[in-house]
């Protein structure tokens, strides 16, 4: 490819409705706030997951068949992180020195993904998977959502990878976090609408 982008010098904004010769296409409009399903409608219970496991969803019909239900918006799950889980043990001193993709190496088996470079959610995501994307030497997305009291998934996140970088120098410490690749998507894949970030620009009803 001669090119990674397509350039957008005038910026041009996406429209609703554009004429091209074979006629008018048509863009649905984008509602200026993401919300969560919670945000709009009360849930009872929660299942994690993408997709959530057999065993869990097998757990939840179990509790509702039984009567012994938790507490009304509670998730089925545990209360641990996947790293209580995950079955690579070996870890040293938890220490990030660069920033790395599944692809551009063959992780350690043994080793810690996160010291070996790779961005997991493990630290910072509720338990109850089994890891079965770090048994196969694949970090964890997430998917499970944050750990039980946590506000914002995406922050517990980015504290424990700013924890575990191993450089003291400002501008180190900075490259290290300017290698990640779209740290919004990588932080916040699934947390973003309930997460402590609002919108960029206040609309002119909120001044």
């Amino acid at each position: 490819l001669s090119a990674l982008t397509t350039p957008n010098d005038e910026r041009v904004m996406p429209q609703l409705t554009a004429q091209v010769p074979e006629g008018e296409l048509t863009l649905p409009a984008f509602w200026d706030t993401v919300h969560s399903l919670r945000q709009v409608v009360a849930v009872e219970y929660f299942i994690p997951g993408c997709p959530p496991t057999g065993a869990l969803t097998w757990a939840a019909v179990e509790a509702v068949v039984s009567g012994k239900l938790p507490p009304a918006g509670s998730t089925i799950s545990g209360d641990k992180s996947v790293c209580d889980e995950c079955p690579l043990e070996k870890r040293n001193a938890m220490k990030i020195e660069t920033i790395r993709r599944p692809w551009e190496f063959r992780p350690d088996p043994e080793q810690c993904l996160m010291e070996q470079g790779l961005i997991c959610h493990g630290p910072a995501t509720r338990a109850g998977c089994g890891a079965q994307c770090t048994k196969v030497l694949m970090p964890c997305r997430g998917c499970f959502g944050p750990l039980e009291g946590v506000q914002d998934h995406g922050a517990a996140l980015l504290s424990a990878v700013a924890s575990a970088i191993s450089a003291t120098d400002e501008h180190e410490i900075k490259k290290i976090m300017d290698s990640i690749p779209d740290p919004l998507g990588t932080f916040y894949r699934f947390g973003l609408a309930e997460s402590t970030l609002r919108r960029a620009r206040a609309t002119k009803e909120e001044g």
